[in-house]
């Protein structure tokens, strides 16, 4: 057990120094928020690890109480019992006393009288021959009755002795287990409390880590919420942020960030209703997959060979990659042609974000994502039209 512990307790600190030492450094809070997530992955696994240790702990420990309890209850039985036995010894020692002191008189009044050594003086001091013979009987009888009281009197007293003297033996060894019982619990009391204290370190890393990833959370987030926020953004510049955070809001972990884009994402499509009530002359339409291509000038555009994949974990960007027909979905492009974290619009696959790459992936070639592996053989390989709608610190 002290092996184990000292092992977890060991890779405990292990994980809690490279937390500690593990500074997000990276260019971009996606990349920010994937070492966060995998930091918190890393500390869940182990405060898993060390709550069950600790509640193993927690089960000897009460174990331990209950044992010390019956041992307390066991001694002082013991002790009652010892008591009682002391009692019945000094009684049988008052008793033989008493015994001893009447056979006294009564050997000393037959001694005087001869009547312990002298039979014939019984027979002739006796009114005739049958009073002689019951009269030495008598005396005889008498002499050996008080003999074999005596000795039973002592046996009882030497078996009431060895009993209390094996119940303060009992008494001595319980003693000695309530010890012993007490210096197991403060073992693994101490126990406990470091592995408390490991716990408390993993949780505040915890916490730490959630704090980094909200941040870098409400950092994608802030451009698109602030231009729904702002009172001069034009109706394609909400819809496009609108656009964004439904994209995004999938890839969020942060309840106080998923709360956030979602309010602004009410306070954007009321802020459309808004201009659709004040601008009748303009067509107001908040699901941005329906945006025809030209209401968002390309900054380029490119002639690109297209394939697909799908089931992918996290993007080069430390996304989730999607497909959101109607928002936008995910593609892997060579950065050195395509800056990662651009908007793109893809003839026949809709709005997309860069946010991914691949080793094949290289030059005036682009991969999409797709929901499944049907899909991409339904796409196979094409080619398409790919406009830059805008870079990432645009939008």
């Amino acid at each position: 057990m002290n092996k184990k512990v000292l092992i977890s307790l060991t890779s405990i600190l292990i994980v809690c120094n490279s937390v500690l030492t593990t500074h997000v450094t990276a260019a971009t809070p996606e990349e920010s928020i994937e070492k966060g997530t995998i930091q918190i992955q890393q500390l869940d696994n182990q405060i898993i690890d060390l709550n069950s240790e600790i509640s193993s702990l927690n089960s000897e420990i009460s174990q331990l109480n209950i044992k010390l309890l019956e041992n307390k209850s066991e001694i002082s039985k013991t002790e009652d019992k010892i008591k009682n036995t002391e009692v019945e010894i000094t009684k049988s020692k008052k008793v033989l006393e008493e015994k001893q002191e009447v056979l006294g008189k009564r050997l000393s009044v037959m001694y005087k009288s001869n009547l312990s050594s002298n039979p014939l003086f019984v027979i002739l001091s006796s009114d005739n021959f049958s009073d002689a013979i019951s009269n030495a009987q008598a005396v005889i009888k008498v002499i050996s009755l008080d003999k074999k009281l005596i000795s039973d009197i002592e046996k009882e007293k030497a078996a009431l002795d060895l009993d209390v003297n094996n119940l303060n033996n009992k008494k001595d060894e319980l003693k000695t287990l309530e010890s012993s019982t007490q210096e197991s619990l403060k073992d693994i009391n101490t126990k406990k409390e470091s592995q408390q204290i490991a716990l408390d370190k993993l949780s505040a890393e915890k916490k730490k880590a959630a704090s980094i990833i909200e941040e870098n959370e409400n950092s994608l987030i802030s451009h698109s919420v602030s231009v729904i926020k702002s009172s001069s953004s034009s109706e394609s510049e909400i819809k496009d942020a609108i656009s964004t955070l439904r994209s995004l809001f999938p890839q969020l972990n942060t309840s106080s960030v998923k709360n956030k884009a979602q309010d602004a994402i009410n306070d954007g499509t009321s802020s459309l209703r808004s201009m659709k009530e004040t601008a009748s002359n303009k067509v107001s339409n908040t699901n941005i997959g329906s945006i025809d291509r030209g209401s968002s000038p390309a900054k380029k555009t490119y002639t690109m060979e297209a394939t697909a994949y799908f089931d992918g974990l996290l993007t080069a960007s430390g996304l989730k990659p999607i497909r959101n027909a109607s928002g936008l979905s995910t593609v892997a492009v060579d950065p050195s042609v395509i800056p990662l974290g651009s908007k793109l619009y893809i003839e026949g696959y809709g709005y997309a974000i860069a946010a991914d790459t691949g080793s094949a992936i290289k030059n005036l070639k682009i991969d999409l994502y797709m929901n499944s592996k049907s899909e991409c053989s339904a796409f196979g390989r094409r080619n398409v039209t790919v406009s830059l709608i805008a870079y990432p610190n645009e939008w």
